[in-house]
């Protein structure tokens, strides 16, 4: 009795060991599952948040460079501002819209001569972009004007704001007045190929005064960017389970089969 009693021990104990490691690596898998719908949701769920620096193009410092205005913008509305711009900016809430109505208020006295988008960073190396400076050069028929400009992005034909500028002044068809934006995307830009539009607005008004686009120009159409949190590098984990410090997964496996033999016979 007390034989087959041993024999019922050591045919057992290394299948519930076994047994016991393969559910507790099911139950590792399941929980890093749910870590990542978490992670995938949260992203999701995340707002639009852009650091940008701005080149103001009529306010010149000493040794010649331009001003820089560092800022950082939740949905288009600045949340940190470091300017000494001489205009303050009272914004009106921004709110997305239909590239038809955005171009229902164009003034012929104000028009964007062009628009340059040059790519500045990709962290992880898979095509889509977190940073990318944005240029533009705004003229109009009067001597000068004060404007601001509210960029929006799109994957179809409804904009979302994500940055506006401080008040600058544009002078006739000069080319020498654009404004330099260097864009980084903190939040709230899933990896997709994007359209950017830059809507002009008179400063003294807070009328829409010029749009331009990817059907007007190429350089802001099929954009692929990516914001921050979505830049990572993949890495393999590795899953070790040990027990009574001394069985790896070798010696348990071996087990495993001596156990299953001696059933057999």
């Amino acid at each position: 009795m007390k034989a087959s009693k041993n024999k019922f021990l050591l045919a057992t104990t290394p299948k519930a060991i076994v047994f016991a490691s393969i559910f507790a690596l099911g139950c590792v898998s399941a929980s890093t599952l749910a870590n990542n719908k978490t992670s995938l949701d949260d992203k999701t769920s995340q707002d639009v948040v852009v650091k940008g620096i701005e080149y103001q193009p009529n306010m010149v410092r000493e040794d010649g460079s331009n001003l820089k205005v560092k800022k950082q913008l939740k949905d288009a509305t600045p949340l940190v501002a470091n300017s000494t711009a001489s205009t303050q900016l009272t914004l009106s809430k921004k709110t997305p819209l239909l590239r038809e109505s955005a171009r229902s208020n164009d003034d012929p006295d104000f028009w964007i001569y062009d628009s340059f988008v040059t790519f500045t960073a990709d962290l992880d190396y898979d095509g889509y972009y977190s940073s990318f400076t944005l240029e533009f050069d705004v003229d109009t028929v009067y001597l000068s004007a004060p404007i601001y400009a509210v960029i929006y992005t799109s994957t179809s034909d409804v904009f979302t704001p994500f940055y506006t500028t401080e008040v600058y002044n544009i002078n006739g068809d000069n080319t020498q007045d654009a404004i330099i934006i260097e864009n980084q995307l903190v939040t709230g830009f899933p990896s997709n190929d994007y359209e950017l539009m830059v809507m002009i607005y008179d400063a003294e008004t807070d009328e829409v005064v010029a749009v331009a686009d990817g059907t007007d120009d190429a350089d802001l159409a099929i954009l692929s960017l990516e914001s921050e949190n979505y830049e990572y590098v993949e890495t393999v984990e590795v899953v070790v389970i040990e027990h009574g410090g001394a069985l790896g997964i070798g010696l348990i496996a071996g087990l495993y089969l001596l156990a299953c033999r001696r059933l057999n016979v």
